[in-house]
């Protein structure tokens, strides 16, 4: 079933670049800020932005060479970068890519995913935060909870989007602790910030559901960097970290993981201008 999902969001990446071999004065061609992209061997030598901290070029290095990593500290610098025509592409997580095309039609996703990803809420190593929560998100993810949560959150609709009110369990009174999750406030539609509505996002919504299944409260920490929040977590300011955050052999090594709770890919997100014909 989540690889169904994960079918389902490369097509919906394929409808997006449609036509997108256009310029906005409607030719094709080269354009004035460099290579056009057509294919993975476009992309050698080429510039590409990350957030620090990031693991893409674990995915990345495997299939195209030479590529120039440029590091950043928060996903709205490297996205002026590649506006600015200071990088080539930003490489993302598929839903991150989704949500910035549809707020920004001048960019655009390259329609193929350089390796399938598996993201995580990080726990300390041995914690029982990570056996129980693993038990409810099985549930959660069995009863089709997280699926609907993904289509509320992955959508254009911003009006609609909110963390649940849980009320079903009638013995909840939170005496059995406090989930301290450090995330990102930058990262649409995972984890971010609204001024109305404070933290927001699909990642904080499942969190939030797994704090009141285990009769916890839940504490949202904002961490100003994706490279902060392990170190976060290793620390103890917190006891748990996400934000798109995919599940490694190295990062096994030191914390635990509860998911995966959705299974994504790394995407390369360009110019729209830029978009080469196949």
């Amino acid at each position: 079933m989540r690889m169904n999902r994960l079918i389902f969001a490369l097509i919906f990446v394929a409808l997006y670049v449609v036509g997108c071999a256009q310029t906005t004065n409607g030719s094709t061609g080269g354009s004035a800020n460099g290579r056009m992209f057509t294919s993975f061997s476009d992309f050698i030598g080429a510039r590409v932005a990350s957030e620090a901290g990031s693991v893409f070029s674990q995915f990345i290095d495997p299939v195209i060479p030479g590529v120039r990593y440029k590091y950043f500290s928060a996903l709205s610098d490297a996205l002026a970068a590649l506006t600015a025509g200071k990088v080539d592409a930003v490489t993302l997580d598929l839903p991150v890519a989704m949500y910035t095309v549809a707020r920004d039609p001048t960019f655009a996703i390259f329609p193929f995913v350089l390796a399938e990803d598996r993201y995580g809420f990080a726990v300390a190593k041995g914690s029982e935060l990570g056996v129980r929560g693993n038990e409810i998100l099985k549930k959660l993810l069995e009863t089709g909870i997280v699926c609907e949560s993904e289509q509320l959150w992955f959508s254009a609709d911003e009006d609609k989007k909110a963390l649940p009110k849980l009320e079903h369990r009638l013995d909840f009174d939170g005496t059995a602790g406090t989930i301290r999750y450090g995330h990102q406030s930058t990262m649409a539609p995972m984890s971010y910030y609204s001024p109305e509505a404070g933290p927001l996002g699909f990642d904080l919504d499942i969190v939030s559901r797994i704090a009141y299944e285990m009769n916890m409260n839940v504490e949202f920490v904002s961490i100003p960097s994706f490279d902060a929040l392990l170190p976060a977590l290793a620390s103890g300011k917190v006891n748990m970290v996400g934000g798109s955050m995919s599940i490694t052999e190295e990062r096994l090594r030191l914390f635990d993981f509860i998911g995966p709770y959705f299974e994504g890919g790394t995407a390369f997100l360009i110019k729209k201008s830029r978009m080469g014909e196949s």
